[in-house]
């Protein structure tokens, strides 16, 4: 039983556009009888699964590798259900709307193969497609959410990722029950918190990235507006430097990753604001293989990692009273 002025929150990261995922966000904060949700990036999917109608009124796709065959309406469901679980798109679509796609020179399902092409994703039909996909998922989210937590009493705050595109902060900022907390200080019970969504440079160019030296700026802006970082959260998408929450998997030329030699890769600007400011909690993710937790000085941090693809939702819950970390609990359902 929680203590009188105690917080508790869960914290969950990068569901990558799996709304299996979102659902056990939303049934977990009933269940942990929770005060707080928090939900922080990557929000959207990685790829685009193209369902093509067939002359013979078959649909095929190809979807983890293998072609599916859905022979009817009944079978298109599945299909389509199959691929939402794992946070990708799909949409349908003709054979002559494929090969015109195709046509620009850039892949449709996956963008690590794009950039082992060295292909710009900054443009055309499968750009715009893409952001579409992302943005009606997006507003299926904002229903969804507000028809599991209205009247429940628990608040739900939400921000982007690295690599979420920048018109998702709109489709954020509209939503009709959680609240958009990116770039911006909010308070969380008799705690505030500060959201940063971008991170340091990856092999990926993705939307939201830049150097160590801008990162810091971004962190500073923000970290000016607390007024007690006795009682503060960070909850910054990238991981501190060198800590057991930053450590992935080393990629080749090819951006083909190891299966033994981990490296880390998160933020010395985040490193060094934890050190320098000593919040009482910083929340991470990012980097979905590097689950854990670490203190940095008198700071608790957490990253719970993720694996959206396989529909398996990473968490930790965590209890604040008295300007302290009571506990945590790492989660997985």
């Amino acid at each position: 039983m929680r203590t009188l002025g105690a917080l508790k929150i869960f914290f969950v990261t990068d569901v990558h556009g799996s709304e299996i995922c979102l659902r056990k966000f939303l049934n977990a904060l009933k269940i942990y009888q929770v005060d707080v949700g928090i939900m922080l990036g990557d929000l959207s999917g990685k790829m685009i699964n193209p369902i093509v109608k067939q002359p013979d009124g078959c649909y095929m796709c190809n979807f983890l590798g293998q072609e599916v065959v859905a022979k009817n309406e009944e079978e298109l469901s599945a299909l389509k259900k199959r691929i939402a679980i794992t946070g990708n798109y799909c949409f349908i679509t003709t054979p002559e709307e494929v090969a015109e796609l195709l046509a620009e020179g850039k892949t449709i399902t996956g963008r690590i193969d794009a950039q082992v092409r060295k292909i710009h994703l900054g443009t055309g039909k499968v750009e715009e497609l893409f952001r579409r996909l992302v943005i009606e998922r997006l507003r299926e989210w904002d229903n969804i959410i507000e028809e599991k937590l209205k009247g429940t009493g628990i608040k739900m705050f939400i921000a982007p990722g690295n690599d979420d595109i920048l018109e998702v902060d709109e489709v954020l900022d509209s939503f009709k029950y959680a609240v958009n907390v990116d770039n911006r200080k909010v308070t969380v019970g008799d705690y505030e918190m500060i959201t940063l969504s971008w991170s340091n440079f990856t092999p990926w160019d993705t939307p939201r990235e830049c150097n160590e030296e801008e990162l810091a700026k971004k962190i500073d802006r923000l970290a000016s507006q607390i007024d007690n970082m006795e009682k503060a959260i960070f909850n910054f998408h990238a991981p501190p430097y060198g800590t057991n929450l930053d450590q992935a998997y080393k990629l080749s030329k090819d951006l083909v990753p190891s299966v033994s030699e981990l490296i880390n890769v998160g933020s010395v600007a985040v490193l060094n604001a934890i050190k320098e400011h000593q919040p009482l909690l910083g929340l991470h993710g990012h980097i979905h293989e590097s689950r854990g937790a670490q203190k940095i000085g008198r700071t608790l941090c957490v990253n719970p990692g993720s694996e959206y693809s396989e529909g398996i939702l990473r968490g930790i819950i965590i209890t604040l009273e008295k300007e302290k970390v009571k506990s945590f609990q790492f989660t997985s359902g």
